[in-house]
């Protein structure tokens, strides 16, 4: 557990905390080795010349999260993460004030995501990049240069980068259009990595590892996976479907199977000890109400 609070010269100030992402031990990453290469490249670290800050881009739920997630793994690094949207303000990415629990004072800053991991030598990750407002960006451009410090006027300090700080953004393709991304930023990016779908043999493994449970029997979990692919094709042509859409499909229909051998009127929140096994109609089922045209 990191400390609650740092000094900040005469200032305490409360650190945000990591994010520790649910991933088991044996949950690797599938595929994007290619992806991981050019991160892990940009962050080394050369003398009189700062790792790089890449961006990832690509469509909503191709897996650009699980990608950051699993370089926060292999690093060992702590991981911290800013949430892009419109109303997030230059401060936002700085420092917040909060009234006190504390009796004997009246106000607590706390430190952003970002200024956290630059203390801390972490790696900072902010998602959707594209959808904050250029005003809101401006106190990055001294953290992607060779500067790698961060004023807050809030807190009246300039707080610099840990050795160790890495940086990394990510956001959907959709957001670059029209040029949203001011070139200030844009160009202190580097290297823009794009992050396409994942192959068909790729999105099966997917599958099977975040459900074992597809495994048994295995005939019937590739039936029931062949099926997906038909449905698909049927519906979306040739769009392939990211994973996200894929965990979500199958998810759905094992909940379905669940929620149909639960007794009557018991609420159920948890998988049952010994689950039933899907069968097509629930694929099919999960498939029509996430994906099906509506009337």
């Amino acid at each position: 557990m990191i400390p609650a609070t740092v000094k900040l010269n005469s200032k305490s100030v409360f650190l945000s905390q990591p994010y520790q992402p649910a991933l088991a031990d044996t949950d690797e990453l599938v595929g994007r080795l290619d992806e991981s290469r050019d991160v892990l490249a940009a962050w080394v670290a050369q003398p009189r010349f700062p790792r790089l800050c890449p961006l990832l881009v690509g469509d909503a739920g191709v897996g650009k999260n699980r990608l950051v997630y699993e370089l926060a793994r292999y690093t060992d690094k702590e991981l911290y993460i800013l949430q892009g949207h419109e109303d997030v303000t230059a401060e936002d990415l700085t420092c917040a004030v909060r009234f006190s629990d504390d009796a004997e004072r009246k106000m607590d800053y706390v430190l952003s995501p970002l200024a956290t991991a630059m203390l801390r030598g972490g790696i900072c990750f902010i998602d959707e990049i594209g959808k904050l407002r250029p005003r809101a960006l401006a106190p990055l451009a001294s953290v992607l240069d060779e500067r790698r410090y961060l004023d807050s006027v809030l807190l009246g300090e300039r707080i610099h980068a840990h050795r160790g700080f890495a940086f990394i953004a990510a956001t959907n393709s959709s957001d670059l259009v029209g040029g949203t991304l001011p070139e200030f930023i844009g160009s202190r990016l580097r290297p823009v990595i794009e992050v396409g779908y994942p192959s068909r043999a790729e999105i099966d493994e997917i599958v099977r590892r975040r459900f074992p449970r597809l495994e048994r029997p295995a005939p019937a979990s590739d039936r029931l996976i062949s099926r997906f692919w038909q449905l698909w094709r049927d519906e979306r042509g040739d769009q392939p479907p990211s994973p996200r859409d894929t965990l979500y499909l199958f998810g759905l229909m094992l909940n379905l199977v669940d929620a149909e051998g639960a007794p009557p009127g018991e609420v159920l929140l948890e998988a049952p000890a010994a689950p039933a096994p899907p069968d097509m109609r629930h694929l099919e089922a999960a498939f029509r109400r996430l994906f099906g045209r509506k009337e």
